[in-house]
């Protein structure tokens, strides 16, 4: 029996500035698009990143890819 992986959802998470805390730590906030192309590269994701940071109030601080696997045996 052999383990495999199975991309199931492919997502973008955009981490943005709204604000300040307290304690001066940024306020953070988050956008997330989800169905990402899993063939989309890393210069794609910052490109659409940097459009939705350019008609958003807050500062665009992080972008993530986030890729969920479904971890399952093959049946053998």
């Amino acid at each position: 029996m052999a383990a495999q992986m199975e991309l199931v959802n492919c997502k973008m998470q955009i981490k943005t500035q709204a604000g300040t805390l307290d304690s001066g730590k940024p306020r953070v906030k988050s956008y997330t698009l989800a169905g990402v192309d899993e063939n989309a590269g890393a210069q794609l994701l910052l490109d659409v990143s940097g459009a939705v940071g350019s008609v958003i109030a807050n500062p665009v601080l992080e972008t993530y890819r986030v890729d969920s696997r479904l971890v399952s045996d093959d049946g053998e």
